[in-house]
């Protein structure tokens, strides 16, 4: 009798409070603030470029509902863990607790992406921590309420939906699992369109990417290539006939139209690249031909390409940009000002490239508005064999261009790779001694003798140097030698473990000699000069745009650099990008800044300064880095 009163008074749990219930209402409770998610994320509209193809509505649609709710669906993953060993009605707090912190990071990342155009990190976390002037972030009362005010309603509705949840329902009827598989099935389909896009150059696609917190699309247009089923120049020319060119929606640039206006007179304007060719490698002895040039002509000692990798170096060379902004130029296929000016011109262009274009989104940034680009020289089997090839496809061009259309001024761009792939044929001159024959990077290390190997770096740069000086004595011969703007300079450095700590090549840290180039300049009303201050790549397209296309406009119209043939040109600091990494580079230290917003300060020997503080040049650049952003 008593045993059954005792049992009465604890009634038995029932299936109110087991694991499949607290399971299912956690995964109902990440869907309802799923379509909250949805609707705070309408702040990211302004910025998104509208597509104007079907397809570029179904990875809308696909990418809108998968992606997001990948997101929320990660969120759940720690409820989803509670929800194993607590009770139903101490569910309540973790539940509200991590959907509150959610909901105000994705409102806070909206803000900051409507200022940066990139999304939230540690990085910018930091930088508002150690802001204690207000110089870069500046919030009013009224904005600082606004945001406490957020966060409150925030915690007060999902502790509401809660506790309806967890301590109010009987059941859930909702087919919760079969909505995680349609979202799954979303987030995969919205990848896989993207594949698509991206391989058939469809902007209305690969524009919408940026917008996306923590989206990583996927691409495979080398592989579809390399099997035979993608000719990349075909797709790229379907792309240009099919989307024309249209202004990418993040951007206010340039800030004014542009009012250029080249005479029949203007100068002919000539580009030559030389990957990986470092800032100490222009001399009588490794190029003696571009040398001769820079005696007579602007050279500058302390020149920084915009990048430590061919992508962000060659990108801040003809933008004028940082590479923030090669993700937005890449994903709209916005071509550079100074090739758009060029054509709107009608200058022909011979772009010549011995590695791919399309390898480091040349086709579809600088030269996206180009038809017929050629993507690469095929004949060859080793980058110098290549470049030969090439120079000799350059002077075929000038015979051809000088035929139809021998009065008008043209634009070069040459682009040489044998440094780059440490690539001298067997019967060369290799004036640099004792060298290598050829670059063994698994046996490279600490203690491995740089002598032989930078030597035949040096090599391969006095080789393309002789090819070289045929392009020169062509222009020279036909006259055109004296009216031609001619740049000589490089994507990135090489680093031949001259820190000591053991990097070899670029593209893994921000020092000089991964990111200090030659350059010279040389042509009519270029003076015969060498500059001694710190310069960057940033600034050569307003040179170019203001000396050979005379563009009226000042250069903060378009550019983050200066006039190099202009006063006060030398700069404090400069900034450089990689694929993933930006640093900040001054006189005693460098800021490394990773993909995740870590960051560490170095000094110029890439050893770690025991204070990691900002400096006000890190302030200046992250303000520099937004300014042609909406």
């Amino acid at each position: 009798m008593a045993s059954t009163t005792s049992s009465s008074r604890t009634p038995p749990r029932t299936s109110h409070d087991s694991r499949s219930f607290r399971l299912r209402a956690s995964a109902f409770f990440t869907l309802i603030n799923l379509v909250i998610v949805w609707l705070v994320a309408l702040r990211y509209l302004p910025w998104l470029n509208v597509p104007d193809t079907g397809l570029g509505w179904v990875f809308l649609i696909t990418t809108w509902l998968g992606h997001f709710g990948m997101l929320a669906m990660l969120g759940w993953l720690p409820m989803g863990l509670f929800s194993l060993f607590l009770r139903r009605r101490w569910m309540i707090w973790p539940a509200a607790v991590i959907a509150t912190a959610g909901l105000w990071v994705l409102a806070l990342d909206t803000v900051v992406f409507a200022q940066y155009r990139f999304h939230i990190n540690r990085f910018m976390l930091a930088m508002f921590l150690h802001d204690s002037n207000g110089d870069t972030f500046s919030f009013s009362l009224y904005s600082w309420l606004i945001a406490i005010g957020v966060g409150v309603g925030l915690a007060l509705i999902e502790l509401w939906l809660a506790w309806r949840l967890f301590a109010r329902a009987r059941e859930v009827r909702f087919p919760v699992w079969k909505s995680f598989i349609v979202l799954l099935v979303m987030a995969i389909a919205s990848h896989v369109i993207h594949l698509i896009g991206d391989a058939r150059y469809d902007r209305s696609v690969t524009q919408q990417t940026s917008i996306y917190p923590l989206f990583y699309p996927a691409t495979a247009k080398g592989f579809m290539e390399k099997h035979g089923w993608l000719d990349p120049r075909a797709a790229r020319e379907q792309g240009l006939k099919m989307d024309g060119h249209h202004d990418n929606a993040n951007l206010d640039w340039p800030k004014a139209p542009l009012n250029c206006s080249p005479g029949p007179d203007a100068p002919n304007v000539l580009i030559v690249l030389l990957d990986s060719w470092r800032f100490d490698e222009l001399d009588d002895k490794t190029t003696p031909n571009m040398f001769s040039v820079a005696r007579d002509g602007a050279r500058f000692t302390h020149h920084y390409s915009g990048g430590n990798g061919t992508r962000t170096g060659t990108f801040s060379l003809l933008y004028g940009l940082s590479g923030n902004y090669w993700q937005f130029m890449e994903n709209s296929q916005t071509p550079s000002l100074l090739i758009r000016t060029l054509q709107q011109h009608d200058y022909p262009l011979g772009i010549f490239s011995s590695a791919s274009l399309d390898g480091v989104g040349l086709d579809r940034t600088a030269f996206a508005s180009v038809p017929d680009l050629r993507l690469r020289t095929h004949e060859g089997a080793t980058p110098a064999a290549r470049d030969a090839n090439m120079t000799k496809d350059w002077l075929n061009w000038q015979q051809q261009r000088r035929q139809t259309r021998p009065d008008k001024p043209w634009f070069g761009f040459l682009f040489y790779d044998a440094p780059h792939g440490y690539s001298v044929p067997q019967d060369a001159d290799m004036p640099w001694q004792p060298s290598a024959r050829e670059m063994e990077y698994a046996r490279l290390g600490p203690d491995t003798d740089p002598i032989p190997i930078r030597n035949l770096h040096r090599n391969a740069a006095h080789y393309d140097d002789r090819l070289i000086g045929k392009v020169i004595a062509d222009l020279k011969a036909h006259g055109e030698w004296d009216n031609t703007i001619v740049v000589f300079t490089s994507d990135h450095g090489q680093e031949f473990n001259d820190s000591g700590h053991n990097y070899w090549g670029h593209n893994s840290n921000f020092t000089r000699w991964q990111t200090g180039v030659p350059l010279v300049i040389h042509g009519p009303g270029v003076p015969d000069e060498v500059h001694n201050g710190r310069t960057s790549h940033f600034s050569l397209a307003p040179t170019l745009m203001t000396h050979a296309l005379n563009c009226s406009n000042p250069p903060g119209d378009y550019s983050l650099g200066q006039d190099l043939l202009g006063q006060n040109i030398d700069r404090n600091w400069v900034e450089a990008g990689s694929y993933t990494e930006y640093g900040i580079i001054e006189s005693d230290r460098i800021t490394e800044i990773d993909q995740s917003g870590d960051w560490t300060v170095y000094d110029r020997q890439m050893n770690p300064l025991p204070e990691q503080d900002f400096s006000p040049a890190v302030f200046d650049a992250v303000q520099s880095m937004k300014r042609f952003f909406r």
